[in-house]
């Protein structure tokens, strides 16, 4: 089995759905499943915030930076979620009326709003790049910062390790099982605790957190 970690991927989403297209043969709802958005978001009101933490959307990563400030953290595939099922919510209608202005429209095919949408003014939405995700402070990069991997093998090696995978794409080759999976820092040195325990990727996971902590020390001070 082979772990690889795809540090040269575009950062930009346009040039990143394109190269998973050319690239990966990737259909959108996979591609969705990989490219992460994380926000800062400041209310000026609680009740924005609440009624959203109230439905509990699944794949999220949500802090408190400050007085009714937060940082928030999603997949597309997300994204596609809360538009279809959670519009009624002040948030989510002012996360499409930002993102939708950022983000390709190929992003938001079959989960467009019906009717339009009028944007709340108690919110203000920032979208983050990752080079102003490198500025966030260490605990909130290594929860925040996502990075992307690769992961090869036969079709029993790769089902051990979904159980240390929160979400992923996979793809059946004819000699071969391939894993696209989004991780976190954090999430990867979990992933590195397991397979210290279960001798799985071992020496590839040890390789690859060496190179993680030589691109983000901060996070392992």
């Amino acid at each position: 089995m082979e772990l690889v970690w795809l540090n040269n991927l575009p950062q930009e989403p346009k040039e990143f759905l394109q190269y998973c297209k050319t690239q990966f043969k990737l259909p959108l709802e996979d591609i969705c499943k990989l490219y992460h958005l994380t926000l800062r978001i400041t209310s000026l009101s609680d009740s924005p915030i609440y009624k959203f933490l109230e439905r509990t959307p699944s794949h999220i990563k949500f802090d408190e930076i400050g007085k009714r400030e937060f940082i928030l953290t999603f997949s597309v595939f997300t994204l596609r979620n809360l538009l279809r099922e959670h519009l009624d919510l002040r948030l989510v209608k002012t996360l499409f009326l930002v993102l939708s202005k950022k983000l390709p429209k190929e992003f938001f095919k079959d989960c467009m709003p019906k009717h339009s949408i009028l944007a709340s003014q108690d919110l203000i939405i920032e979208l983050l790049s990752d080079k102003e995700k490198q500025f966030l402070p260490a605990h909130l990069k290594a929860k925040h910062f996502s990075l992307i991997f690769e992961i090869k093998g036969r079709c029993e090696e790769v089902i051990s390790v979904f159980p240390f995978l929160a979400i992923w794409v996979i793809k059946n080759y004819a000699q071969h099982y391939e894993i696209l999976t989004p991780l976190s820092i954090s999430e990867f040195v979990i992933l590195s605790i397991n397979s210290e325990k279960t001798n799985l990727l071992k020496e590839q996971v040890e390789n690859l957190l060496e190179k993680i902590k030589a691109f983000f020390p901060d996070c392992f001070i």
